[in-house]
């Protein structure tokens, strides 16, 4: 049963660390179906071959057999030997496709990981009495009930299929063998691709309702959350890691906005603000602003662009901590800002 204080949803952190141990949405039927459909097809392809390796074994063996001696001591090595190779090229394709489709269906749905954890042994689980609590819980038997249904739905499409072509196959008893065998490979062909289009929708009901129960156990206390946030901002690499992110966009934001700045008012080395007045909006608006080495970025870019800079420590540090990134200057710092931006102008004019 669900534990009704876990109510949030799973933070990354959380995924992450149970995907490392393992515990990660596993859809049996889901799998199943894929192998199904692909070896469908697999077999389409090679069927024709397989057939052929198998009537030239057969008639490899119904040949040796005649002949006196086959089945002495020393010729039984070769002889498994050459049994081996023929079941291995019969074989083999079907074995090594199988394979290459497993790992690229988990990889399709989990990506590449491989979880150690897992082969650790846990000797809890030997415990017996744990063992029948879990055979008798709801969960098990949710589980049963759910595989009995399964079952009897293939059964009764397999039913479908089957019933109305018994008179007809017991019919082909009087039919040519390639007749009959063409019948044959025709029921067969449409039993097999029924029972795969239910499976196809019996597991897509069963991954909704896995998905719901694997996101329902990962879900997290309102206080997990909390401890897992605390950690996060005390995790040195994670705070270096938010730095570099932040300085790249206040660098980013320097070398766009600051050429188009009206002027860049500093301190003159620990801060640095740039405006853009534009004479259509009601004050200037603060472009970029920095303290040490963002404040060195913004006057060397502005000094790149042409664009006019005015030491002003006082306003240089009041515009800083009052206003806000694309924000207009505030009504007390109007006149100040009035007077630097009229300097500007002159200083423009009589260039």
């Amino acid at each position: 049963m669900a534990d009704p204080s876990r109510t949030e949803k799973a933070t990354p952190k959380r995924r992450q660390k149970a995907k490392e141990e393992g515990s990660i949405l596993r859809v049996a039927d889901l799998d199943a179906t894929v192998m199904l459909w692909a070896n469908f097809f697999l077999f389409m392809s090679l069927g024709a071959a397989t057939v052929g390796g198998l009537a030239a074994s057969m008639t490899f063996i119904l040949r040796q057999s005649g002949q006196a001696g086959l089945l002495v001591e020393n010729n039984l090595q070769s002889l498994g030997i050459t049994l081996l190779q023929m079941v291995g090229k019969i074989l083999g394709p079907f074995l090594l496709a199988n394979f290459v489709l497993a790992l690229a269906n988990q990889f399709v749905q989990h990506g590449f990981s491989l979880h150690m954890k897992l082969l650790v042994p846990k000797f809890g689980k030997l415990n017996p009495a744990s063992g029948f609590k879990k055979l008798f819980s709801p969960q098990s038997v949710a589980n049963l009930l759910k595989s009995v249904l399964k079952f009897l739905i293939v059964a009764w499409v397999a039913y479908l299929v089957v019933m109305p072509r018994i008179p007809a196959i017991l019919a082909t008893m009087n039919y040519p063998m390639a007749q009959a065998l063409e019948y044959f490979r025709e029921t067969i062909f449409l039993l097999y691709r029924d029972i795969m289009l239910v499976m196809i929708a019996l597991a897509a009901g069963d991954f909704l309702y896995q998905r719901h129960q694997h996101e329902e156990g990962m879900k997290m206390t309102k206080q997990e959350v909390k401890d897992e946030a605390k950690d996060a901002e005390g995790n040195p690499e994670i705070k270096g890691k938010q730095k570099s992110l932040i300085f790249a966009a206040a660098m980013r934001r320097i070398m766009s906005k600051v050429p188009k700045a009206s002027v860049v008012i500093t301190n003159p080395t620990h801060f640095a603000v740039a405006l853009r007045y534009d004479p259509t909006t009601a004050a200037p608006i603060l472009v970029a602003k920095g303290v040490d080495h963002l404040a060195l970025k913004i006057r060397e870019r502005a000094k790149e662009s042409g664009v006019p800079i005015v030491e002003n420590p006082p306003l240089a540090r009041a515009i800083y901590h009052n206003v806000d990134l694309d924000k207009p200057i505030p009504g007390e710092l109007y006149q100040a800002v009035a007077q630097v931006l009229a300097y500007v102008y002159r200083l423009k004019g009589a260039a």
